[in-house]
C-alpha cells in the first residue's frame, strides 16, 4: 500500500511539472498549527490549469512537536475552485490527496503514508494572495491541521 500511495504521489508532481506551461504558478510560505505536530513552517506551490477550476497543491512542512521528536511531511493534494460571481476575489476549495509523514527520535524513525482531506479560500489581493485551510490527513499520522499563508 505504501509503495502505491508512494507512486502515486510521484506522479502527481510530475503531471504538475509537465503542464506547468499551460498553468498559473503561485508559491509562497506557509504556517501550520496541527493537533498532534504543534507549531509548522513550509512552503507551498500551486499549479493552476488554464479554463480549469482544478488546481495541483504541492507542500512541505518542518512541524516543532513538543519533546525530541521530529516530524515533517510532504502533501500533494488536487482540488476544485469555487467561482463566486458576487464576490469575485473570494475563491473557497475542497479537495484530497496524499500525504507523507516522517518522525524522528533517539533511535526511532518511521515515514507513514496518508491521505488528507481539505478545504479553504484564497483572497486575491492584487499580486499576493492570502489563504486558510483547513485539512484533516487519515491514515498516516491522523491529524486536523489549519494552516494560512501568502502565495505570490
Amino acid at each position: 500500500m505504501r509503495k502505491i500511495l508512494f507512486t502515486a504521489a510521484v506522479m502527481l508532481c510530475l503531471v504538475g511539472v509537465e503542464s506547468a506551461s499551460a498553468q498559473a504558478f503561485r508559491w509562497g510560505p506557509e504556517i501550520s498549527l496541527g493537533t498532534d505536530t504543534d507549531l509548522g513552517l513550509g512552503a507551498r506551490a500551486e499549479f493552476g490549469f488554464s479554463n480549469s477550476p482544478l488546481t495541483i497543491i504541492a507542500s512541505f512542512d518542518y512541524y516543532f512537536p513538543d519533546g525530541p521528536t521530529e516530524y515533517w511531511e510532504i502533501n500533494g493534494n488536487l482540488i476544485y475552485n469555487f467561482d463566486i460571481q458576487s464576490a469575485p476575489t473570494v475563491t473557497p476549495y475542497a479537495g484530497g490527496g496524499l500525504n507523507i509523514g516522517h518522525a524522528s527520535s533517539d533511535g526511532f524513525s518511521d515515514t507513514d503514508p496518508g491521505l488528507n482531506l481539505l478545504g479553504g479560500v484564497r483572497f486575491d489581493a492584487g499580486s499576493i494572495m492570502p489563504f486558510v485551510e483547513t485539512k484533516f490527513t487519515i491514515e498516516g499520522v491522523e491529524q486536523f491541521v489549519v494552516t494560512g499563508g501568502i502565495l505570490f
